[in-house]
C-alpha cells in the first residue's frame, strides 16, 4: 500500500502505519498482523508530534507481540512520504 503524508514500517511480523490527518499534529496509527484473519490489531487517533506517534505505535506493537510471547524487534526502519 502506498502511503501519502504518513509513514510505514515492518516490525517483526507486524506492519506499522502512521497517517497524517487534517488536524494540527493529528495522526491515525495502525498496527496490523497479516497472520490473522482480521489483521487490524490497533487503529486510533493520536495528537502528537510525528516522532511521538512513531514511539507510541512501536510501544503498542511491542506490547502486542509480548502478549503473544514473541520477541519484539529493536527499531523499525520508517519510510515516510
Amino acid at each position: 500500500m502506498e502511503i501519502q503524508n504518513g509513514c510505514r514500517a515492518e516490525y517483526g511480523p507486524l506492519e506499522l502505519r502512521i497517517q497524517a490527518t487534517a488536524r494540527v499534529n493529528g495522526f491515525t496509527v495502525y498496527v496490523d498482523d497479516p497472520r490473522r484473519e482480521q489483521p487490524s490489531v490497533l487503529d486510533g487517533a493520536v495528537q502528537s508530534t510525528l516522532e511521538s506517534a512513531k514511539e507510541y505505535v512501536v510501544l503498542k506493537a511491542g506490547e502486542y507481540l509480548t502478549s503473544l510471547k514473541e520477541d519484539a524487534p529493536h527499531e523499525p526502519e520508517w519510510r515516510c512520504s
